[in-house]
């Protein structure tokens, strides 16, 4: 005969031995009271017998340029905010920098972390070790100061947290002073790296210029000609003029010819005077570099020898000394243009922090908050109750 307890339509049901019912039962008290009863108690005694109070300071700020130029970057057009990309970039270092070794080493020059934080104040869980190194102070910073940074507004908030309200305060003025400082450095070396090429270009246009102002000044010690072009036109000016006394020599000539004969006295001091102004052109001519005269005597040339082309190739020189020193001083005037421009531009893209929440004495503790940590324990130990009790379940099932 079939056992109803046991026996149904579906088949016989394997009931397991009352040992196994009563290890998963006892698993099931354990594992409720390990994951769920003793971590909310644990809370509980935690929050209300030791856990310290920490007040908090608030600081409010934002990185401006004096332009005040909104340019709007990719991230500001995705989030809908009229923020500049480059003092968003700076927001963003400066949430970088209040968490690195840096930050740490410059307020630890400014305070005493270790009083402050490592104090009888503060619980176990929440202060800082005596002992601990520069790479745990830099852990332990983001817990005691954290700043965040919203990119639609351009506003970076820091919260600040002490044992005591004159610690908190005191931390969050170094905070903002530092801040501000890093802020003033990025901009004053931006600013420079700004300069500094078109410094560059001006002292190079410069050193040329005087290089070439140089060239001009020995050029003119060696010829002893202040401007050679003047020194041409004066001796054109002298060759028309014996060119003028020439021709009215020969028409002189003309004119006694024509009733005294070639061996006349007056007419033989009138050939000599024109022989003589001849070479003297033709000697004149040669200084120029045009070349000498057909009736001028190769005595004539040797005489002019001395001075044959050098106006000539003076004057080339010259001209093309002056085409570079003008060159080099238009060169000169852009690059001292350029630099002018770039600190311009160097000025206007500055950043400086302005602050619109200053940090203020705290009057109560913020933290900690008791009902809201112990309702977040009391869920997420429920929630791991839950699931290792659901493993229990299954489990059970598959031994059966």
């Amino acid at each position: 005969m079939p056992d109803p307890a046991t026996d149904f339509a579906a088949g016989p049901i394997d009931i397991p031995p009352p040992g196994q019912l009563r290890l998963f039962n006892r698993i099931t008290k354990v594992n409720f009271f390990l994951m769920l009863v003793l971590p909310t108690l644990a809370a509980i005694v935690y929050f209300a017998a030791f856990a310290a109070d920490r007040y908090a300071v608030d600081v409010k700020f934002a990185i401006r340029s004096p332009s005040g130029v909104p340019s709007n970057d990719l991230i500001g057009m995705v989030t809908g905010g009229a923020s500049s990309g480059a003092t968003q970039s700076d927001s963003y270092m400066v949430v970088e920098y209040l968490e690195s070794r840096q930050f740490l080493d410059e307020i630890s020059s400014l305070l005493d972390l270790n009083a402050i934080y490592s104090n009888g104040k503060g619980d176990a869980l929440t202060r800082l070790s005596p002992t601990a190194t520069k790479e745990d102070q830099v852990d332990y910073l983001p817990r005691v100061i954290t700043p965040h940074f919203e990119s639609s507004t351009n506003i970076l908030s820091v919260e600040v947290q002490a044992f005591t309200p004159e610690d908190a305060r005191r931390v969050a003025e170094v905070v903002l002073a530092s801040a501000s400082s890093m802020v003033n450095r990025v901009s004053e070396q931006a600013r420079l790296d700004t300069v500094r090429l078109a410094q560059a270009e001006l002292a190079r246009a410069e050193e040329a210029l005087k290089e070439q102002r140089n060239l001009i000044a020995r050029f003119r010690d060696s010829e002893q000609k202040i401007d050679p072009n003047r020194a041409v036109a004066a001796q054109e000016g002298v060759l028309a003029g014996l060119e003028t006394e020439l021709a009215d020599t020969r028409a002189q000539m003309s004119s006694l010819r024509e009733f005294l004969s070639a061996d006349a006295p007056s007419v033989r001091v009138l050939q000599s005077r024109i022989a003589s102004i001849e070479r003297q052109i033709a000697a004149e001519r040669s200084r120029l570099g045009r070349g000498t005269e057909p009736a001028a005597t190769g005595n004539d040339l040797q005489a002019a020898a001395d001075g044959s082309d050098s106006l000539n190739s003076a004057v080339s020189r010259y001209e093309e000394l002056a085409v570079d020193l003008d060159f080099l001083q238009r060169t000169y005037l852009s690059a001292l243009g350029s630099l002018e421009s770039a600190r311009v531009e160097a000025d206007r893209q500055q950043r400086y922090v302005a602050t619109f929440v200053h940090p203020a004495l705290p009057e109560a503790p913020r933290y900690p908050r008791v009902l809201l940590s112990v309702g977040l324990i009391l869920i997420v130990s429920t929630l791991i109750w839950s699931i290792l009790t659901m493993s229990i379940h299954v489990i059970r099932e598959h031994l059966r």
